[in-house]
């Protein structure tokens, strides 16, 4: 095939072929002169073609020998996507990518300033906001691709790729990572403490595995291994302070129950189909080769990328990949020393710190002479003096003792408690200086939320979460303050939507409260109690959560959507409530923490205290990029062959 007389080549592989399967004909190569070969010259002619294939099976045998001596496979590609103008980074998750590799969902900002799930083919530029995913967090695709898990305040839901309504799966209080297994099951961490399985049409949670069994405290952010057999899982039995730097990546068994350690120190850890673990450690992602039939790791790990964003707090990394080997990210530092800043904030958005904590706080309370902050961490309840500069812990329990709500009088402090390893939940009465231990009110299977006490101390409002979020008031006799008697709880409102973060104006005339009734949460005011006018004002015109009432009974405030402090004047007269139009506050953002309350006002009502915001979150305008890389499974195999 290859001479270079046209007499003596081939004209195309036919020939070939026939010279190989009838070598004593007499073909006749393509040239100008056509006159049959002599023999001689006829087996001389077939010399290269021998040759020619000898070289063909040499180079498959010698391919085959690098195969094995060398993994194979294409270029990483590395790229920044901007995920467009309307973008925002999620405090936890920002962008998570189909299983075949073509699509993106994200948050944005959509129409009227509330935060949406929009999603993106990697081939195009333009996305698709989720209409019904208001405030949604983590999502988290089925294997098919056709269908996006995410949270939304305490419920878990699902909603179909090509939009469409959602549909809620099941009640998540303190949600912390899900997955969605072949076998049409949902492993999801609900309570930021055990793992539970649920059907992907929806039920109630069944949980498989609880951390405290096992000396953990929480099994979070899980992946559901091939073969379903087994759950990854982020591990850590810390209780205060240091974040999850020196967490486990553990794994479950599904068949037994029984934990296993396959890596100590990091966090969020993820298998590979390139048959590779990786994990987040001080802002580096960390891989290794891993043995998916023993489970376990095969060598040293290396690092990998080392500008990985990390939620060091929450054990969650700003990653995720497809089945086909494409890897996405966040770029990004996590450090391994975490502080928590609480800082006083004006209205023109200037603030002076007030306390920095070791770890992640939230439901901060000023007393009501503004000198003592209420808080939890860790699931337990601290009260930070700033004129001693100390935080004594009033709860040494765990069990997510949150939402303190401070009497008239200063003295005593209301909290909500979550021992969710028995499903109980309840409400609790403390001193505030920790010199008696913890006097229960009233307990329910159902997650309650205390928000607010009236001016006398008579009656509290709180929110009980389930399928719909109602309002509820709880009668107290404090005439006894260090025992009080609960009265029966009585509903405010009915359910049918959801009703949270109800409010006492300063006089107890009125109840400010956020509500699910539109077409996103709104701040809405009522008489209290409801009487027989049942009037209703819509404070906020573009969302709203979390109102809280100045003491000049003069202004209402609450948390935009954008993060910032808005508030509205009023008037008030008997039956009748005039609201103004809301008017932003402040044009600097802070940090909101889920589903939580993180700001308070100052009794002056010249000043709040909250948690800065850092980051994207601080300039929720700024452009918001990903890396992509294409071909990382590929890249890995280079780096460090699986054994």
């Amino acid at each position: 095939c290859l001479r270079k007389d046209p007499r003596m080549r081939l004209r195309d592989i036919g020939d070939a072929r026939m010279a190989l399967d009838e070598p004593d004909a007499e073909p006749y190569p393509g040239g100008t002169d056509d006159r049959p070969l002599s023999s001689v010259t006829r087996r001389a002619s077939l010399w290269p073609v021998w040759a020619a294939l000898l070289a063909i099976v040499s180079a498959v045998a010698l391919a085959g020998w690098w195969r094995v001596m060398w993994p194979p496979g294409l270029p990483m590609m590395r790229f920044s996507a901007e995920l467009g103008a309307d973008a925002v980074a999620g405090s936890r998750t920002t962008a998570v990518i189909s299983p075949d590799g073509t699509r993106l969902v994200f948050p944005v900002r959509a129409a009227g300033g509330t935060t949406q799930l929009a999603t993106r083919l990697l081939d195009q530029s333009k996305s698709n906001i989720l209409a019904g995913t208001e405030e949604a967090a983590d999502p988290f695709f089925k294997p098919d691709g056709q269908w996006i898990g995410f949270f939304d305040g305490n419920k878990m839901k699902k909603i179909s790729v090509q939009g469409g309504a959602a549909v809620t799966l099941c009640e998540a209080t303190i949600p912390r990572g899900a997955a969605w297994g072949e076998d049409g099951n949902i492993i999801a961490a609900l309570d930021a403490l055990h793992l539970s399985r649920v059907p992907e049409a929806g039920g109630t949670p069944q949980i498989l595995f609880k951390p405290e069994a096992h000396g953990e405290r929480t099994y979070r952010w899980p992946q559901i291994l091939p073969g379903g057999q087994a759950v990854l899982v982020t591990a850590s039995g810390v209780t205060a302070g240091g974040g999850y730097e020196d967490a486990n990546v553990e794994v479950l068994s599904l068949k037994t129950g029984q934990p296993k350690i396959v890596q100590r120190g990091g966090y969020f850890g993820r298998y590979l189909p390139s048959g590779h673990l990786v994990y987040v450690h001080q802002g580096t992602l960390f891989g290794v080769p891993f043995d998916l039939a023993r489970l376990e790791t095969r060598g040293m790990p290396a690092p990998v990328l080392d500008d990985v964003a990390g939620v060091v707090n929450q054990g969650s990394g700003q990653l995720d990949f497809s089945q086909t080997g494409t890897f996405v990210y966040l770029s990004g530092k996590s450090g391994s020393t975490v502080a928590w800043p609480i800082a006083w904030m004006d209205s023109a958005g200037k603030t002076q710190p007030l306390v920095t904590t070791p770890t992640f706080t939230n439901t901060p309370r000023l007393s009501p002479d503004g000198k003592r902050l209420a808080l939890t961490m860790l699931g337990d309840l601290f009260v930070y003096d700033p004129q001693r500069n100390a935080m004594p812990r009033l709860t040494f329990n765990n069990s997510f003792n949150r939402y303190p709500v401070w009497t008239p009088d200063g003295k005593h402090i209301l909290f909500g408690s979550g021992a969710i390893a028995n499903g109980e939940f309840g409400i609790w009465w403390i001193r505030a200086d920790g010199s008696a231990p913890p006097q229960p009110l009233f307990s329910t299977k159902e997650d309650v939320r205390p928000n607010s006490l009236s001016p006398d101390g008579r009656r509290l409002a709180f929110s009980q979460v389930s399928a719909h979020s109602a309002i509820w008031t709880l009668p107290l006799d404090t005439s006894d303050p260090d025992r009080p008697k609960p009265g029966k709880p009585e509903r405010y409102l009915e359910e049918g939507t959801d009703h949270v973060d109800p409010a006492f104006s300063p006089d107890g005339h009125w109840l400010a409260y956020a509500s699910a009734e539109s077409t996103i949460v709104q701040v809405f005011v009522r008489p209290f109690p409801l009487g027989a006018s049942g009037g209703k004002w819509q404070i906020s015109t573009a969302g709203g959560r979390f109102p809280v009432w100045s003491r000049n009974g003069r202004e209402l405030f609450y948390l935009g959507v954008d993060n910032r402090i808005m508030v509205a004047g009023y008037t008030a007269k008997g039956e009748s409530f005039v609201p103004d139009k809301p008017r932003q506050w402040s044009e600097t953002a802070i940090a909101r923490t889920g589903g939580l309350w993180s700001f308070d006002l100052a009794p002056d009502g010249k000043r709040f205290v909250v948690f800065p915001a850092q980051g994207a979150q601080a300039d929720s305008k700024a452009p918001v990029h990903v890396t992509v890389l294409l071909n990382f499974f590929d890249e890995l195999r280079r780096k460090m062959p699986a054994k």
